[in-house]
């Protein structure tokens, strides 16, 4: 059993950044007071603080770090503790510019940003498991340690020479042969038959980018590779803390809050111990009611708990606003404690926030936190989550409890890539992930719990399953339908289903026949 496992708490706190703080010993101070009246509990720390870790290459100062985890220790507080290899040091990039990435373009990034690293870049595997493996070998067994925190929000691409190659070498183990390659990817279009591995390019708007199998094959390469590196990430941690749960914090697109489009998260969470996810809705916008956001926050909740069949976790979330909505919001009087409840509604044993105090300068100084610049613990937030905080004291029995779905809802990230990539239906009518929220509304409205899975789930479990717009649709899918079906279980499918087969090349007899081909399997 794990130490996560075995806090009955709830979690509650956030992002923490005591690197930021270094030179304010009284803000630390401070802290420490407001932590307990806010009844926080859990801390992220060590998130960005790769420069205060390691200020120069093989120069380490834990020091500071020691002693935060120990006061949060004797307070009884968990620290989640991240890798730092969201982004990296400036003497990092000067020293080894080739583990900055390439664009699309072609074009070499230069330092600055978060995630700009090549994950292919052997130089920066090999810094990034060096500072791994001394947080692992200094506190894998720390009283306050409760998780592992493996970066954060991984994301972007990379198209320097040694991605490329491992492009190249990704898509010839998935075809073996180029007249399979050609097959699949539909060749001889605009004569783009590849006649030997070394012509394969990723997409690029100075170069190809109407190759959809190509496309389709990058973006899964790219999960691939991102899960490849969270790997490489993990192996001393899970070595020398093999009790200790591992994660990284997942997201979803903004505004409408739909399923991240650029990584397979279905693929992704099968290397995580917990899934967490970063939460972040526009509440009180021009564009829609509280209702009609809330139910998108219920559909990725549900998506969360539904990909391992476990409860999550909400890593980070806001207590007030944020500072990247065209408009920046404030929740108001009441709202902070009914989005709070509606993650442990939907299976969250947390309410975790960016950020536990203001940062005073660059980007963020105005991002929404616990602890405002006046520093004042009076103040509505500050006070709203102090009320959130004891709630989730009052209800801990019921942590790790959630509702059993006899209904799901698929959805597929290749599915969404290939649609998106799909030229000749509506640009602003596809709409599939938002599509799938609309159904999903009747059943929330209803308070009938429903699993958001995708097409390796087993399916036996429910009684009903909708697949909207499943326009690409592989022949090994539709023979899993066809015995759901013949084992009792309802389906109900789309327009837009059956179209085009996994490397999305079309089904023979494209349009209604096609529909038809795929029914008969059904």
């Amino acid at each position: 059993m794990t130490r996560y496992n075995l806090e009955e708490r709830f979690l509650h706190g956030g992002d923490y950044n005591p690197d930021q703080w270094l030179n304010y010993p009284e803000i630390l101070a401070k802290d420490l007071e407001l932590m307990e009246k806010a009844h926080a509990n859990t801390f992220s720390l060590g998130i960005f603080a790769w420069s205060a870790l390691e200020p120069a290459e093989g120069e380490f100062q834990f020091e500071w770090l020691d002693k935060i985890m120990d006061e949060l220790a004797e307070r009884n507080s968990n620290v989640i503790l991240a890798t730092p290899s969201g982004a990296r040091p400036a003497w990092l990039s000067k020293t080894y510019p080739e583990v900055l990435r390439t664009n699309e373009k072609r074009e070499k990034m230069l330092h600055g940003g978060r995630h700009n690293h090549c994950f292919s870049s052997p130089i920066y595997r090999e810094k990034v498991a060096i500072i791994n493996r001394k947080l692992a070998e200094r506190y894998h067994d720390h009283p306050a340690l409760l998780m592992w925190h493996i970066s954060n929000e991984y994301s972007g691409d990379c198209h320097c020479p040694i991605c490329q190659e491992n492009f190249r070498q990704w898509v010839k183990q998935k075809y073996q042969t180029l007249a399979a390659l050609n097959e699949a990817w539909w060749g001889p279009f605009w004569s783009h038959t590849i006649t030997d591995w070394s012509q394969i390019e990723s997409p690029s708007p100075i170069g190809e980018m109407q190759v959809h199998g190509l496309n389709l094959d990058w973006y899964r390469f790219v999960t691939d590779q991102t899960i490849d590196f969270y790997e490489h990430e993990i192996k001393d941690i899970r070595r020398l803390s093999p009790d200790v749960p591992i994660t990284t914090n997942f997201m979803a697109d903004t505004r409408d809050l739909i399923p991240f489009y650029s990584l397979d998260y279905g693929k992704f969470a099968q290397h995580v111990d917990v899934i967490s996810w970063d939460c972040y809705p526009a509440w009180h916008n021009d564009w829609g009611t509280t209702a009609d956001l809330a139910s998108k926050v219920g559909f990725i909740n549900d998506q969360y708990r539904s990909l391992k069949k476990q409860p999550f976790l909400i890593m980070e979330s806001t207590p007030s606003g944020v500072n990247w909505h065209p408009v920046n919001r404030t929740k108001r009087p009441g709202m902070h404690l009914l989005s709070s409840m509606q993650f442990i509604a939907h299976g969250s044993d947390s309410n975790l926030y960016f950020q536990w105090r203001k940062s005073r300068g660059s980007s963020e100084k105005f991002h929404g936190a616990v602890v405002d610049h006046d520093n004042d613990e009076q103040n509505r937030v500050f006070q709203d989550v102090a009320e959130v905080g004891k709630a989730l004291e009052e209800i801990k029995e019921i942590k790790g409890l959630h509702k059993k779905a006899k209904v799901a809802i698929i959805y597929d990230w290749d599915n969404n890539w290939a649609l998106n990539d799909a030229q000749g239906f509506g640009l602003e009518s596809k709409r599939y992930p938002q599509t799938l929220q609309e159904h999903y509304r009747y059943f929330w409205d209803h308070d009938i719990a429903v699993d958001v899975i995708t097409k390796d789930h087993d399916f036996d479990a429910y009684q009903l399953i909708i697949a909207p717009m499943l326009y690409l649709l592989p022949k090994e899918t539709m023979k899993k339908f066809q015995q759901y079906t013949k084992n009792g279980g309802t389906l109900v499918s789309t327009y837009l289903t059956g179209i085009v087969n996994e490397t999305d090349l079309t089904y023979l007899g494209a349009g209604p026949k096609s529909y038809k081909n795929c029914l008969e399997y059904l």
